[in-house]
């Protein structure tokens, strides 16, 4: 074989494989503007009025495909990482099936919502309503919250 002939070859594998890995399908989100992190900035409860600046406390929220993670992203304060399913229809949106995030033990199933209210969440499944939704900032309300969210 000459080296012309073993470099065509080389150059022919080299499309071919350029080629299976563009041809390959890859999982995409619809979730638009929802997917990526955001950081809780105002939580106001309906009922009284009364609005807490939660800035300072790092909650962030993490949308991505059909799953929500929360968790404080401040290194110096204990958290308990919790990952949601979600679903969005609309401008409705719905937390579900909560678990504790613990890759070394296995994800443990929350069963008490008093765990979820540093994160503005008051039920293991609950749901909010889409306020605003843009590429810099979300409003969620539920029953009982407004929460206020900037995007990273």
């Amino acid at each position: 074989m000459t080296i012309v002939t073993t470099m065509k070859r080389k150059l022919i594998y080299i499309i071919g494989m350029a080629l299976s890995f563009v041809a390959c399908e890859t999982e995409s989100s619809n979730n638009g503007d929802l997917d990526g992190m955001w950081q809780l900035r105002h939580v106001d409860t309906l009922s009284t009025g009364h609005s807490r600046d939660m800035r300072q406390s790092y909650v962030v929220w993490a949308f991505e495909g059909t799953i929500l993670e929360v968790r404080i992203a401040d290194s110096s304060m204990p958290s308990d990482d919790i990952i949601f399913r979600f679903s969005r229809e609309g401008d409705s949106l719905k937390l579900h099936s909560p678990f504790f995030s613990d890759r070394a033990h296995g994800d443990i199933k929350v069963e008490n919502a008093d765990e979820l209210s540093k994160f503005g969440i008051n039920e293991l499944e609950e749901g909010f309503k889409m306020i605003e939704l843009s590429s810099e900032r979300m409003q969620l309300q539920s029953n009982i919250l407004r929460l206020q969210f900037r995007k990273y």
